[in-house]
């Protein structure tokens, strides 16, 4: 049963980090709008936040594939940096950062309760 545990997991693991990802591009690309019409601050600003969330998406992959490993200590670490990132990740985005971070940092969070409860 934990090996199914663990794919469901995985599953939310990697759906939490794409959704990262592709909040990051969608920043990425709105920010060079804004800086295309003239808003070289608020433009920077954006490619920040698109770096962030990109770095934030691959940190959070990476874990993910760690928790699918065979072994019983990995899943249990994987399952404690999910839920750390989803709760730093609730903290430091809030509401404010788009619909898309938001279901990134919940199926994240789903994602490192799964793993966690698949190691009793």
């Amino acid at each position: 049963m934990a090996s199914g545990d663990r794919r469901i997991g995985f599953i939310f693991g990697i759906l939490g980090a794409a959704l990262f990802v592709l909040s990051g591009l969608l920043s990425l690309v709105g920010g060079l709008v804004v800086f295309a019409l003239g808003h070289p601050a608020r433009g920077l600003g954006d490619w920040d936040h698109a770096a962030i969330l990109v770095a934030v998406g691959l940190i959070t992959g990476l874990f993910a594939l760690v928790g699918r490993a065979r072994g019983r200590d990995d899943g249990l670490l994987a399952g404690v940096v999910l839920i750390v990132i989803a709760l730093l990740g609730w903290l430091a985005l809030g509401f404010g950062s788009g619909v898309l971070s938001i279901l990134g940092v919940v199926c994240v969070l789903i994602g490192g309760v799964v793993y966690l409860l698949s190691q009793r």
